[in-house]
């Protein structure tokens, strides 16, 4: 049974892959993948590697990187970008683990910070998402029933010739290349696809000749394919996560922030923009500067709910600018200051600009409506892989 089941994982992991036809063998795309993915989504789980450079004009400067564990293991073994290994070791690809160095504004150390985040729920991962395994070979069904059936005819067929002849058909077809519409076969071809067509009940299918005769059945298995994928954009990732800093002459915690975040698409993910709800919620323990002593005596609890309006290339569905517009409560729970309000609410923006295809620049906008002042933090982040030149070698 078990071996039964990575069979099955592995050619359902193939078939995805592939997009859902017969082609020649091409290697696994995670790296396609994650390149659709929003600069909003990398903030929040990074699916390889991303440095940070955070603050970059206030007093609190910071260089961060972070990581996951599959991607750190891939890098020094790409036998794990094989698809088996990579659908194994699926679950090391929802943590993320980040370390940043600080620095004052002088550019000199000012305290160490480290972070573990977890995606308890994420639905939009599509190359290790089991729905979307399931529905990509749904929606696809008529197509791979035809496709096995070309295989299976091509089998019977005893004439060597004739077999090669079948094999070209199939081959112009439904290849990954394939650019021959249907009314451009002959009336030979043409007729033994239909025949084969209603051997498979591909109903859908031949009803689609019918309407068009100049369909191209790759393409049309390409867009239904591409419309899946679309439709995963918009799917749930929520993850928590804990984060500490510490002081700037020894290891000691200054702060600690346990936190949670939701990022939900809205609106139709195949249109040029898209709207995600993004819900931030933390706990921050932090040092009491009114007290002698160091320790964590002042909490505070944070409330952010926030839309982020995603505009899209035309060309190939990546994002090319965000908007995100937010609310922030803040609760002081315990350790509040002298003249200090216990609830204060501000609202924030934050626009991202990808400048190239692996680097964004953030900016970040706070505003205090109860005492009027702006805040402004620019950000550079760079998203890499580093596992492009592997994948070629796969």
């Amino acid at each position: 049974m078990q071996q039964l089941k990575k069979i099955l994982v592995s050619v359902t992991f193939i078939f995805v892959c592939n997009v859902c036809l017969c082609q020649e063998f091409k290697p696994f795309t995670p790296l396609t993948a994650d390149s659709l993915a929003t600069g909003n989504y990398k903030d929040v789980l990074s699916s390889f590697f991303q440095l940070a450079f955070n603050n970059l004009i206030g007093s609190n400067k910071e260089l961060k990187f972070t990581s996951n564990p599959f991607a750190v293991m891939a890098k020094m073994n790409p036998a794990l970008m094989v698809d088996t290994n990579y659908y194994k070791y699926r679950n090391l690809r929802k943590l993320n683990f980040s370390f940043a160095g600080r620095l004052d504004t002088s550019y000199r150390f000012n305290g160490f910070t480290s972070s573990v985040n977890y995606a308890i729920i994420n639905k939009r991962d599509i190359t290790v998402s089991r729905a979307f395994l399931i529905s990509a070979y749904n929606s696809n069904g008529e197509f791979n029933r035809l496709n096995d059936s070309f295989n299976q005819y091509i089998a019977t067929i005893a004439d060597a010739d004739s077999r090669k002849n079948v094999r070209k058909i199939y081959t112009s077809v439904f290849t990954d290349s394939s650019t021959v519409n249907f009314d451009d076969l002959d009336t030979a071809a043409q007729h033994l696809i239909i025949k084969l067509a209603k051997q498979s009940n591909a109903t859908h299918f031949l009803n689609l000749i019918q309407l068009n005769p100049s369909t191209n059945i790759r393409a049309a298995s390409q867009q239904s394919f591409d419309s899946l994928k679309k439709l995963f954009q918009n799917k749930l990732l929520w993850t928590v996560g804990i984060a500490d800093t510490t002081y700037q002459d020894q290891f000691m915690f200054s702060n600690i922030v346990i936190s949670s975040q939701l990022l939900k698409g809205v609106i139709d993910p195949g249109r040029a923009s898209n709207v995600e709800l993004n819900i931030k919620t933390n706990v921050n323990f932090a040092d009491d500067t009114a007290t002698t002593g160091r320790g964590l005596k002042r909490s505070i609890f944070t409330f952010e709910p926030g839309l982020n309006w995603v505009l899209k290339s035309k060309f190939n569905q990546q994002s090319l600018v965000e908007f995100q517009f937010s609310g922030s409560y803040n609760h002081i729970l315990k350790g509040m200051y002298t003249n200090e309000k216990k609830d204060n609410l501000t609202f924030n923006g934050t626009i991202r600009v990808r400048i190239m295809n692996d680097i964004w620049i953030p900016l970040e906008f706070k505003y205090d409506p109860r005492n009027g002042n702006v805040l402004g933090f620019i950000n550079v982040k760079a998203n890499f892989n580093a596992l492009s030149k592997t994948m070629k070698s796969l």
